[in-house]
């Protein structure tokens, strides 16, 4: 992290004026796949356009935007995303972009642009396609060695639910012959907190979650470089799904931007009616019109970290003194396709 933007978020820790340092910009609710648990499949009816798009991050950028993230949807599949991930990285924003991976081969001129690729992944083929499609395994791991090969780091992230927990050792072992590192996080019944929506049919029991997490504890424990967690992340889920407080940066330093041009300071959170719009508003006044109140629900593995990071919580990104669920037998290794 640069100076400036060192110093515009200790500002912003310090109560000196938030600063949208971290965007999350969903370019399009569109999906390639139409995967059961999630709730975004097709493009949302007043999706900016190309220019307002352009002239909301450069207002964004103007007022301290550093890192943006690039979500859907797919992100992949909105015309304009190549003009987009130039037009960041012209300003030297670090892109990053959430994506199931299987337009990457088609799209490696942009990806190439990209500081990091997000690639979902489930588990062994069969339970990755139950959810996403058949052939959908395939795909998403030819799109991350694609990354990979480009020269760009490349990150899965596995949703742990009911169609995967017996299967979390194998996506470990397939991960670790494979060398990339998987961020997990529990099944929620929506994307956004406090919703009940298709995932609710994938949500784990309450023990069931905290069983398999200190499972991760231990590989991690071990050496197991495949669990991509940082050990806040693993820590807070000890307590899911009770509320716990943290210290929070939607606001302050992070912001989420919707494809109609909504803004809000958590992307986590159920929708509200009307949010602050950067098209009708201005980025600067969509920005200064954000609500900055925190919430104890916080299940999103990345946020959870980087929020204990922003409060300074040292203590919470350390290992723990011991884990109680004994490490389960090493399944055998899933192939990696060429």
């Amino acid at each position: 992290m640069d100076l400036p933007t060192l110093a515009r978020g200790l500002g912003a820790r310090s109560g000196l004026g938030p600063a949208p340092i971290s965007v999350g910009f969903e370019l399009t609710h569109r999906c390639n796949l139409n995967c059961s648990y999630c709730d975004r499949h097709s493009p949302s009816p007043g999706e900016m356009s190309r220019d307002q798009i352009l002239r909301a991050l450069s207002e964004l950028h103007s007022l301290g935007m550093r890192h943006v993230s690039l979500d859907g949807g797919e992100p992949l599949t909105h015309r304009h995303v190549d003009e987009i991930a130039a037009f960041l990285v012209q300003r030297q924003v670090r892109v990053y972009m959430n994506t199931n991976g299987i337009l990457v081969p088609r799209k490696l001129a942009t990806v190439r642009l990209l500081s990091k690729v997000k690639i979902s992944l489930d588990g062994p083929a069969a339970c990755h396609d139950a959810v996403r499609g058949q052939g959908a395994w395939r795909r998403a791991v030819v799109g991350a060695l694609a990354a990979r090969d480009a020269g760009v780091p490349v990150e899965l992230t596995c949703v742990v639910g009911r169609h995967n927990v017996d299967h979390v050792d194998e996506l470990l072992a397939f991960a670790d012959h494979a060398r990339f590192p998987v961020v997990f996080q529990p099944a929620r019944a929506s994307l956004f907190a406090g919703v009940e929506r298709p995932g609710a049919a994938f949500q784990l029991e309450a023990t069931e979650v905290r069983r398999v997490f200190r499972r991760l504890e231990a590989a991690k424990l071990r050496g197991c470089a495949a669990v991509g967690n940082r050990w806040s992340s693993l820590r807070h889920f000890r307590d899911y799904p009770r509320d716990v407080e943290l210290p929070c940066a939607a606001g302050h330093i992070n912001a989420t931007l919707d494809p109609e041009g909504n803004l809000l300071h958590c992307g986590q959170i159920a929708r509200p009616g009307r949010a602050p719009n950067v098209v009708a508003l201005g980025a600067r006044a969509a920005f200064e019109a954000l609500a900055r109140s925190a919430c104890t629900q916080c299940w999103c593995a990345r946020v959870v970290e980087e929020n204990y990071a922003w409060g300074g919580r040292v203590h919470r990104m350390l290992p723990p003194l011991g884990v109680a669920e004994p490490p389960a037998p090493r399944p055998r290794r899933l192939k990696v396709v060429a």
